[in-house]
């Protein structure tokens, strides 16, 4: 039988603030794979800290003004969905085999403050090509 790529790839983000204010984001995997030849791949975000949330709309962006920005977007052709406060998802039809930068957003409840991270998708490649659904 032959192997089935995992459609889902799975990201815990987590947010921690330090003694200072200081506010650290951690997303695990720092570099979320997906597997060469998976096509129509869904990113799934759960966010694991109280007191913050993913905004209703951009809450996952392919950074802009990289090299593989227009890469990028044939790779990831839609907005990223904001599902409740804590999950987030983005859709990857893994064209082509690359490293994309993309930003994930947290709002503090309390007081509306925006913080991002900057982690790394790494499509193995292989994924939807012309023809397909």
């Amino acid at each position: 039988m032959p192997h089935t790529p995992k459609r889902v790839v799975t990201i815990e983000v987590d947010v921690t603030a330090a003694a200072d204010g200081t506010i650290s984001i951690t997303c695990t995997p720092n570099t979320a794979d997906v597997t060469k030849d998976t096509k129509h791949a869904l990113l799934a975000f759960t966010l694991n800290t109280t007191g913050f949330r993913f905004p209703a709309t951009d809450a996952i962006t392919m950074d802009s003004g990289k090299a593989n920005s227009e890469d990028a977007a044939k790779n990831f052709p839609y907005a990223s969905w904001t599902l409740s406060d804590t999950r987030a998802a983005l859709y990857d039809n893994n064209k082509s085999a690359s490293n994309f930068d993309y930003t994930v957003t947290v709002v503090n409840t309390t007081t509306g403050q925006e913080y991002r991270i900057d982690p790394v998708i790494n499509n193995g490649g292989g994924g939807v090509t012309t023809g397909d659904c």
